[in-house]
């Protein structure tokens, strides 16, 4: 599977010329890398962004299998349940997990999930913190964050709105809990 693209090739996906590649790079619109030989590349994953944000169809040959989850979760039973839930599912999932914060921040940036269940209380910083980091930070603005707590998410909610939480999700949950909260994301399992 091909990990970055030229310009050429993505003005081809994009249906437009290659001009209008490099100005969109000049001005920031579409993040570019250049080889030791200073040619502009884009990576697959900065492609599928740029795509994703502007509305334009993602090719077949660039989709990846399925979903991307990350669970972020201390508490073990409930984070190999909702792996164990998502892996019997016939949603095609992709998932990781990790268990404190900086594990959390790891997986982030390598795996680029599109979907985050984020524990409140996860080890090494208060969850709604490192929710509002993760949204405010430039890699990871399409990831939807579902929320998991142990109590009904009041002291959450009394914060105010927060608009970077898709969904929340009170400890111990159901699979009804499960499918409800990622429906909410448009994601529909059987």
């Amino acid at each position: 599977m091909k990990q970055s693209f030229s310009t050429s090739e993505v003005a081809a996906y994009c249906h437009v010329t290659a001009d209008t590649i490099r100005k969109w790079a000049e001005a920031g619109r579409i993040r570019v890398f250049k080889t030791p030989g200073g040619h502009r590349r884009i990576r697959r994953e900065d492609l599928i962004r740029f795509l994703r944000e502007n509305n334009i169809p993602i090719h077949g040959d660039l989709k990846e299998d399925g979903v991307k989850i990350l669970i972020a979760d201390s508490d073990m039973a409930a984070l190999s349940s909702i792996q164990r839930f998502l892996d019997r599912s016939s949603g095609g999932f992709i998932v990781e997990t990790a268990s404190d914060a900086f594990e959390t921040g790891h997986r982030m940036a390598l795996f680029e999930p599109d979907v985050l269940f984020l524990d409140l209380n996860l080890p090494g910083v208060e969850g709604i913190d490192l929710c509002r980091r993760m949204k405010s930070d430039f890699e990871h603005p399409g990831t939807q964050i579902i929320i998991v707590g142990a109590d009904d998410g009041s002291e959450f909610l009394s914060r105010g709105p927060e608009p970077a939480v898709a969904a929340f999700m009170r400890k111990p949950f159901t699979p009804d809990d499960l499918r409800r909260c990622l429906a909410q994301l448009g994601i529909e399992i059987s």
